[in-house]
């Protein structure tokens, strides 16, 4: 009876590393992703998507830009996903 129990917690113990190891090594992008969605800051976006980006470009202390871009996601001809830039503005305080 030892000798099942011991077996049997072997084998478990053998599963759950090769369960661990294949998780450890999956990726959380499934293959062909890229063809569905757009990823911007960890999130998927489908497409005709818009994000609107906006940051400071500090040039001096006194004179600082900010600037803005609007990106649409957008299918190419190869099938793949990606942004593309729809307008661009900064503006000066």
């Amino acid at each position: 009876m030892k000798t099942l129990t011991f077996g049997l917690a072997f084998a478990l113990l053998a599963s759950q590393a090769s369960a661990q190891q294949t998780l450890t090594t999956a990726s959380p992008i499934p293959d062909g992703a890229e063809t569905k969605f757009c990823y911007y800051n960890g999130m998927a976006y489908s497409q005709d998507a818009f994000v609107l980006l906006v940051g400071d470009n500090t040039v001096t202390q006194t004179v600082s830009t900010i600037q803005e871009r609007l990106l649409r996601c957008h299918r190419e001809d190869d099938g793949t996903m990606k942004w593309k830039p729809q307008s661009t503005f900064s503006t000066n305080n």
